[in-house]
């Protein structure tokens, strides 16, 4: 089971990676920026919910 750093880690680098998605959707306008946009803003979430839920348990199940 991974710590809370590793955790941030990984949080940290899917948001970069959407963002990073984003941006080059919007600055390069080739594949369809919206769909990409969208695309990016769901894992961003998916990644931010999967993220409270597991260091939720995660700490629950630490002051156990």
């Amino acid at each position: 089971m991974p710590n809370a750093q590793s955790l941030a880690i990984v949080l940290f680098s899917i948001l970069g990676f959407c963002v990073c998605l984003a941006l080059g959707a919007f600055i390069g306008k080739k594949a369809g920026p919206g769909k990409l946009v969208t695309f990016a803003g769901v894992i961003a979430l998916v990644a931010v919910v999967c993220y409270a839920v597991y260091s939720a348990y995660y700490f629950i199940t630490l002051a156990q």
